[in-house]
């Protein structure tokens, strides 16, 4: 069976394609088409996992495209990176296609960077893939910059932009929907690439410089002193967090088997081998949506791992799964840190609101355990969200303190569409028509905080949200304390910070082995009851939208 076919559950069923009415089909006429790949990066991180595995797909099917990048790196330089100064950089490129991925709350910083390409180089065609043109087609599609959208896995959909624009397949970009020169928007059924052995291995040369990686800021939390690549073994949470984008993704997924999708072990350690060897790398952070999705494929990495590599590691994982076992496990292979979420303290709320079923005691257990194991902690918290109270951010806090772990970090809640707390929050009457102020992560450099949504006085007023606030972020001063020792020949220690910040834009806003668990439905979620009726969110990362 060919691979490919067997991975892609693609459009079958469509209208009649009207070529005709197509703005760029065949608009491509030299050999090397030009592709200009981008992404936003108000973190200071720049590097993009799915603009990784793209790239690495065109150069191994697609050798004569030349494939670059281009990142909006507004930490970097502000003025350099304005829209106008963006788009003179990308006119220089000679580009035929630009092609962003944008996460759900990158969207509003983004338009303006749209209409200035749009103003400059009318004729370049604007692609928007990742979680907002995912999750928010219409309203994506709608912005009169934006010519295509990719509205599910990008490999094989960017392969079949490449033919559409050089014309040498009739009929659509299959994987993408097409704004028409009639305004009309022809759709075509999201791509869900089930099996990964099929692609070829992320593509990292691509964010290279002329000095290698040793001016590149690969990650946000990573050591000081090594260099730090993120990598991910595979694809899919299982879990249904009610604010995260994995949701609606995970509901809209026509095969279920396939949606948890993983690297042979054995292969995966074979390129992290290159890796190492190529880029000189110190320390890996595992991007999967959950590191544990399969924990068969967990135990056999592992156990290869601190064989061949025995480099150290930060994960992502929950704690129901680090009990004393596991983690020790996980230390054994070189595990340095453990990212969790928290999310709230409260533990009703939680599991009412969230989706989140863990009770207080095993967050304090699972945390206990990796500090035995020797394992750092870092917790991930959420405040201001829909229908939360002063005294549920109160019990956040005090579990937090209860922890102290090594590095805590809170961030406001975003609505990010598609999502069922984005829905509780609408129908709430929550939603902000017009909000100025997006305080985007928890390090505030203004060092106020500002809900993100309508008040509530009765559960949360702003200036109490603040206070709180304030409070955590003391507490994150004198508690974070995330460290590695480089190498126990060297003196000295490569810090860990946090290189987040507080993003103020204006914004309008319109509106296990591999198991599925039953945590949270996204129909017929009752937040007033609180339970679920019968019947029917990476990396920092799904949290936003990644």
């Amino acid at each position: 069976m060919n691979a490919r076919e067997h991975t892609i559950l693609a459009s079958t069923e469509r209208p009649f394609y009207p070529q005709q009415k197509s703005r760029f089909f065949g608009s491509v006429k030299r050999k090397n088409l030009r592709l200009v790949f981008s992404f936003y990066s108000p973190d200071g991180n720049e590097i993009a996992m799915p603009i990784a595995s793209m790239s690495a797909y065109l150069k191994r099917d697609f050798p004569e495209v030349e494939v670059m990048q281009e990142p909006v790196l507004i930490l970097r330089d502000k003025e350099k990176y304005s829209p106008k100064n963006y788009a003179r950089i990308i006119q220089a490129l000679d580009a035929d296609l630009i092609a962003f991925s944008v996460m759900s709350p990158h969207w509003f910083p983004m338009e303006p960077y749209f209409a200035e390409l749009k103003k400059i180089i009318p004729d370049l065609p604007i692609l928007i893939g990742g979680y907002q043109a995912m999750l928010s087609q219409e309203q994506t599609i709608e912005n009169p910059n934006i010519d295509y959208i990719c509205v599910g896995d990008g490999e094989y959909a960017i392969g079949n932009m490449v033919q559409h624009l050089q014309g040498t397949k009739d009929g659509p970009a299959d994987g993408m929907w097409e704004k028409l020169t009639d305004g009309d928007v022809y759709q075509t059924q999201a791509h869900q690439i089930g099996d990964l052995q099929a692609l070829p291995f992320p593509d990292y040369d691509i964010f290279s410089r002329e000095n290698g990686f040793e001016d590149v800021n690969s990650s946000i939390f990573g050591p000081k002193g090594k260099l730090v690549l993120p990598v991910m073994t595979g694809r899919g949470c299982p879990y249904r967090c009610t604010y995260c984008c994995n949701t609606p993704i995970l509901e809209g997924w026509r095969s279920k088997k396939e949606f948890l999708r993983k690297y042979e072990p054995e292969a995966m350690v074979d390129e992290l081998e290159r890796l190492r060897d190529r880029y000189n790398v110190g320390y890996f952070e595992f991007w999967d949506e959950l590191f544990l999705s399969n924990l068969k494929f967990v135990r056999a990495f592992f156990e290869i791992y601190k064989k061949r590599l025995g480099l150290p590691f930060s994960i992502n994982s929950r704690v129901e799964v680090m009990n004393e076992e596991f983690c020790k496990t996980a230390a054994e292979a070189g595990c340095h840190t453990i990212w969790f979420g928290i999310e709230s303290g409260d533990e009703e709320y939680r599991g009412r609101m969230l989706g989140r079923k863990m009770k207080n005691q095993q967050v304090i257990d699972a945390a206990d355990n990796c500090k035995k194991a020797g394992i750092n902690r870092l917790t991930f918290n959420i405040v201001g969200m829909p229908l939360e109270t002063a005294e549920n951010m109160r019990q956040t806090l005090k579990l937090n303190q209860r922890i102290a772990p090594e590095h805590f970090f809170f961030f406001p809640y975003i609505p990010l569409r598609g999502t069922p707390l984005y829905n509780i929050a609408r129908n709430e009457g929550l939603l902000l028509d017009n909000k100025k102020n997006l305080h985007y992560l928890s390090a505030a450099n203004d060092r106020k905080f500002t809900l993100n949504m309508k008040e509530r006085p009765e559960l949360l007023t702003q200036d109490e949200y603040n206070d709180i606030c304030q409070q955590m972020l003391a507490f994150q001063e004198q508690n974070n304390r995330l460290s590695y020792s480089a190498d126990d020949t060297q003196s000295g220690v490569a810090t860990v910070e946090d290189k987040s910040f507080t993003l103020v834009e204006s914004v309008v806003e319109n509106e296990t082995n591999t198991m599925i668990p039953d945590e949270m439905p996204v129909e017929n979620f009752d937040p007033a009851a609180g339970v679920r009726q019968h019947g029917l969110m990476t990396t920092v990362l799904n949290f936003f939208g990644r």
